[in-house]
Parts: structure tokens; sequence; C-alpha cells
């Protein structure tokens, strides 16, 4: 095998000395040197200030979110308390139309009775509340006798009703020996069970 040895290469480098490498050593330095200066001032993912205005609007950002979670957190607690408290509303103050009648009946007569109150005649109605499909009104009118401060009493009693009983009207007639006669029309809120909207549809 024949060498690839070259008497001119060969004293071509060691005609090369130190001088000479360490003028290769002070170049490649120099070429580094101004890489580095231009990575400095102009990195390629932008300079301080602009890492520093990226990295202030990314807390911005991150703080806008944060108060937004945190009011997204709030609405949905008041919706869910809403939503709680709407049921228990529901549950307690709107009658089941099977109970209905009977419950209003018998806390009228309560009252009456607290108050001294004869109870006389009534009637009563029912009319679809609009916009709803299972809630209706109904109205009851009722006529009693008594004196003034049984009325009083009356009145005291239906202020502290444990029932929705909403006292629409009352008309109060004096009569002889102090007693007087009154006609009270009491609404109230019931609902129909599925079973009788379904029956009510068909």
């Amino acid at each position: 095998m024949r060498s690839s040895f070259d008497p001119r290469t060969w004293r071509l480098s060691r005609e090369r000395g130190p001088r000479f490498w360490l003028q290769v050593i002070v170049i490649a330095l120099a070429v580094l040197n101004v890489a580095a200066l231009f990575f400095y001032l102009a990195p390629p993912g932008g300079s301080r200030a602009e890492l520093a205005a990226q990295s202030q609007q990314l807390e911005s950002a991150i703080a806008a979110a944060k108060m937004q979670t945190q009011r997204l957190k709030r609405v949905s607690s008041n919706v869910q308390v809403g939503g709680e408290q709407a049921t228990t509303f529901t549950a307690h103050y709107i009658f089941p139309k099977r109970l209905a009648y009977e419950a209003i009946i018998a806390e009228i007569q309560r009252m009456a009775q607290a108050a001294h109150l004869t109870e006389r005649d009534g009637a009563w109605s029912e009319d679809p509340i609009e916009g709803t499909d299972d809630l209706s009104l109904v109205t009851n009118q009722v006529n009693f006798e008594g004196s003034y401060a049984n009325m009083l009493r009356f009145l005291y009693e239906v202020d502290r009703s444990p029932m929705m009983l909403m006292l629409d009207t009352l008309t109060a007639t004096p009569q002889r020996a102090g007693e007087i006669t009154a006609q009270a029309r009491f609404q109230a809120v019931i609902r129909e069970s599925g079973v009788q909207q379904a029956a009510n549809k068909q």
C-alpha cells in the first residue's frame, strides 16, 4: 500500500509555527466573541425588555383568569344556593293539588277558631297561571261573623300563618250590637302532579 505522504505539505506545516496557530486561535476567539455579542444584543427569544414585557403580560393574564374563575365559582355557588332555596320554597309553600283544598280549608278554619269568628258560606275557583304548565291559582272566598276585636285577631293569625295563604281582599260591614260581617278572599298556588297534568292534556 502506497503512502499518501507529500514532502511539500509536511514542509509547509513545519513552517507554520506557534505564531500561526496563535493567530488562528485569536481569530476564532474573535469570531466567537462577535457571535456571543450578537446573541446577547439580539437573542432569538427576544431582548430582556421584551421578555420582561411578555412575562408581565402573562402574569396579568393569569391574574385575570384567576379573578374570572373566582367570579364564576361565586356565580355557580349562588345559582346552586338559589336552586336549593327554590326547591325548599316550592316544597313548603306550593301545595300539591290532591292535598291543597283540604289543607287550605283546615288552615282557614284554624285561624277563624283562634280568632273566635263564625265561618259562613264560601266559594272556590281555580285558574291556571299563565306561563306555567303545572301551576294554578286557587281563590277561596269566605264569609265570617264576629266582633271587631275578633277580626283583628283573625288578621293577626293570617299574618303569622305557616302556609302561604295570600289575603287578597277583606271587606267588613258593621252590624248591630257591635258585630260585623266580613268577606275574605284568599289565594294560594297549587301544583298538579305529573299524572294529573298528563290526564288534563289528554
